[in-house]
Order: C-alpha cells, then sequence, then structure tokens
C-alpha cells in the first residue's frame, strides 16, 4: 500500500473517530449497542413470558414486532445517509443478496404465505442492521461495542441464574440466565468466549485482565447452561484461535499444518456432533443427542416433499399447525427447529437455497484467506474465526438467516466487511 493511500486512510480513520464523538454519533453508537443487545435475544422475551403474555406460532408478539419495526425504519434512515456506498457494497456481495431474495420470492411457493411475507420483513430488517454495521463500523470498533454488549448479557445471566433462580433457571436444570432457552445462553456464552479471546490482545493491563474476568464468568455461564452444543463450539474457538496467525506464514509446510489441524479440529467436532455414543454421555446427555439422531431422519424425510424449492422462508416449524406437526408425531417431542441450519435451510428454501448459501460462503472464506494475508493485524483473523463459529454452532443449532439474531446479523457484518475497502483497524498484532 503506498504512502498515499495509507495517509487516505489514517484521515478517514481521525473523521470517523470525530464524528463518533459528537452528538449524533454518540446517539447513533446507543442506538447500536441497543439493538445489538436486542439481537441477543436477551430479557425482553424472558420477561414476556414470566408477564404471562401468550406468543402465537403464527402471530407472533405485536408488541415486539412494533419494537422491531421501529429499529428497521431507524436503520433504513441511517443507511439512507450513506446509499451510495451501501449500494456499491450490496452490488459486490452477490451472493447474500440472491439469497435473501429468494427468501422473499419464497412467499409464492410457501405453505404459509402470510408468515413467510411477514417473517421475510425482519430478515431483511436483520440483514439491513448488519449491512449498516459493516459500513459504518471497523472491526475494533464492532467488537468494542459487542464487548459491552455481550458482557452485560453475561453478567445479567450468572446474576439472574444465582439471585432469580425462578427465572434463571430451566426445568432440566440447566441455566436460562436472561434468555429463555438454555440452549440461547449457551450459544450467547460461546459468543462472548470468541468475542472476548479478541479483547485479550489490547494493550493494557486493564484490558486484559477485565477480558480475562469476563472469560471466566462467560465459561461459568456456559457450563451452567448444560449445553453440549455451545460448549463443543467454544472448545473449538479456544483451540483454534492460535492457530490462525500461521497462515499469515509463507512456509508452506506451516501453512499446510494449521491448515490439517483446523480441518482435523472441524471434523472432530462434525464427528462429535452426529456420533450419538460420543462425548454427549461424559457430560450427562442422553446418547442420542436429547432425540436429535430421531429428528434429523424425519427432517430429511420433510425435504425429500419438496426438494427443490423448500417449504417457504420460516413457514415449517409453526407448531401443530404447520408442517412441523409431521415431525412432532414421529419424534414424540416439540422440537422448535431442525437444530442444524443446513438442514432448516433445505426445509425452508431447498437445495436451491442450501446451495447459494454454501457459495456465499465459500466465497468469504476465500476472501478471509485473502485477508489474513494482507493483513497484520488481530482484526484481520475476525472474519475467519467467525465463519468457523458459524459452522460449528449450525451443527446441532439453527441460526442460517434466523431473524432478528445476533449470529446471521453478525454473518451478514462479516460477508460484508470483507468486500470493504480496509481502513482503520487498530495496529493490534496477531
Amino acid at each position: 500500500m503506498n504512502a498515499l493511500t495509507m495517509n487516505a486512510l489514517m484521515m478517514r480513520s481521525r473523521a470517523s473517530r470525530r464524528r463518533t464523538k459528537t452528538l449524533p454519533g454518540v446517539l447513533e453508537r446507543g442506538f447500536a449497542i441497543v439493538v445489538l443487545f436486542l439481537f441477543t435475544g436477551g430479557l425482553l422475551p424472558l420477561l414476556r413470558l414470566e408477564s404471562g403474555v401468550a406468543v402465537d406460532d403464527l402471530e407472533g408478539d405485536p408488541a415486539m414486532q412494533i419494537v422491531w419495526l421501529a429499529v428497521y425504519g431507524f436503520t433504513l434512515m441511517l443507511l439512507a445517509t450513506r446509499a451510495k456506498a451501501v449500494l456499491q457494497l450490496l452490488g459486490r456481495e452477490r451472493w447474500l443478496v440472491l439469497l435473501c431474495g429468494v427468501a422473499a420470492v419464497s412467499v409464492i411457493w410457501s405453505v404459509a404465505p402470510g408468515v413467510t411475507f411477514r417473517r421475510t420483513v425482519a430478515l431483511f430488517g436483520t440483514t439491513a442492521f448488519g449491512v449498516y454495521l459493516a459500513s459504518r463500523y471497523t472491526v475494533a470498533e464492532l467488537l468494542r461495542l459487542l464487548c459491552w454488549v455481550l458482557g452485560a448479557a453475561t453478567l445479567l445471566s450468572v446474576a439472574v441464574a444465582v439471585y432469580a433462580s425462578n427465572l434463571g433457571s430451566g426445568d432440566g436444570g440447566g441455566w436460562l440466565g436472561i434468555f429463555v432457552h438454555k440452549n440461547t445462553l449457551g450459544r450467547a456464552m460461546a459468543l462472548t468466549i470468541l468475542v472476548f479471546l479478541f479483547q485479550l490482545r489490547q494493550r493494557g493491563i486493564v484490558n486484559r485482565v477485565a477480558s480475562v474476568a469476563m472469560l471466566a464468568v462467560a465459561c461459568v455461564a456456559l457450563l451452567g447452561s448444560h449445553s453440549v452444543a455451545a460448549m463443543l463450539t467454544a472448545v473449538a474457538v479456544v483451540v483454534t484461535f492460535p492457530l490462525w496467525p500461521i497462515l499469515r506464514l509463507q512456509r508452506m509446510l506451516a501453512v499446510a499444518a494449521a491448515v490439517f489441524v483446523l480441518i482435523a479440529v472441524i471434523t472432530a467436532a462434525c464427528w462429535i456432533g452426529t456420533d450419538t455414543d460420543v462425548m454427549v454421555t461424559a457430560v450427562g446427555k442422553d446418547p442420542s443427542l436429547t432425540g436429535r439422531a430421531g429428528l434429523w431422519v424425519a427432517v430429511v424425510d420433510s425435504i425429500a416433499n419438496r426438494p427443490w424449492l423448500g417449504h417457504g422462508y420460516n413457514a415449517f416449524w409453526l407448531g401443530w399447525e404447520g408442517e412441523s406437526a409431521v415431525i412432532w408425531r414421529i419424534v414424540e417431542w416439540l422440537p422448535p427447529h431442525a437444530h442444524n441450519g443446513a438442514l432448516d435451510l433445505a426445509l425452508e428454501l431447498g437445495i436451491v437455497g442450501v446451495v447459494l448459501f454454501a457459495v456465499g460462503f465459500f466465497v468469504a472464506v476465500g476472501r478471509a484467506a485473502i485477508l489474513i494475508q494482507r493483513t497484520r493485524t488481530v482484526y484481520g483473523l475476525w472474519p475467519i474465526a467467525y465463519l468457523l463459529f458459524i459452522v460449528l454452532i449450525n451443527l446441532a443449532e439453527s441460526t442460517i438467516m434466523l431473524r432478528n439474531s445476533i449470529f446471521w446479523m453478525l454473518y451478514v457484518v462479516t460477508c460484508v466487511w470483507l468486500i470493504r475497502p480496509r481502513d482503520d483497524d487498530r495496529k493490534v498484532k496477531a
């Protein structure tokens, strides 16, 4: 990179920081923090549930829908202020646009077109917020925001589980924290661990001590959740995190060894996630992964009924009134989703949706690998780390194209950030 380009990027960095310190910049950052907290799925849904609000599977929660519509509207206003740059980014991220487009068009063949239409609006709003974050903040800035949000969610979850066990614990003994399900808490804590591993690389003893403390609290909450899938994801993240800088070496043997180890870890996680006799008994779980093996067989049969285009976006798991009733009768329990991201995507958008996502994902992986070679900051490792995280978490959970979800939103951020011109991430060496 030549001197003129570096100077231009430094000037843009200083201008961005000056805008952030103004009153509009502070309010915008406050908006981002509040919405990120909403995307975790914590606190508000729990309070609504405890207040006795009955949420219909088809209609949803009217009060939360109003909140989300306000969020989407304000997000679109913010995007409109940088419309040209946003359109250029979306023009380069074609696979993501195509995938969301298929979700919207699926209202034509959906088994529940009204639900698909309404939830596609939510998907577009979630995606739009991800695009906004990617166009507005650097990785360093975004990770700082996530530290505040996830740190608050972690501390609140532990406090609720310890001091208000009637709210913070589930029927099976696992912690719920400020969430409505132990697996939701587990996923959030696995993400918290990933984020604070990056924050741990910050300079300054205060930053590092605070990061170590938050990592410890997040691990306690993760163990308390009894979520096996989240535990395995967190272990894989911790094991692979020190290996990513090796990909920057020019020595092919070292790079090949790192890739081999990473593939081995991912393969082991896949095997553990599907084998019915490994690991789960060691943590006190049913060898059938709480019935997931039988569930996956039933889901594959349902996919075969509509293999190419699926049942429509978010039109399958609608309780006893939806197509999910067939699976519920077969497995004799009430799963809210397929407990596998790829299977859920196939249920909703068929082979077409799976292929579009897979192609877009591997394009993002290629861009992330190139970024690792071109940068020397720890933030250059974030995209590949998060892409690995999203694969692992979707082996036994389902967050792909999940509306109003921090996981899908961050996937959008990662994909868009990879095509955004490199800018002012602080030079924290990896």
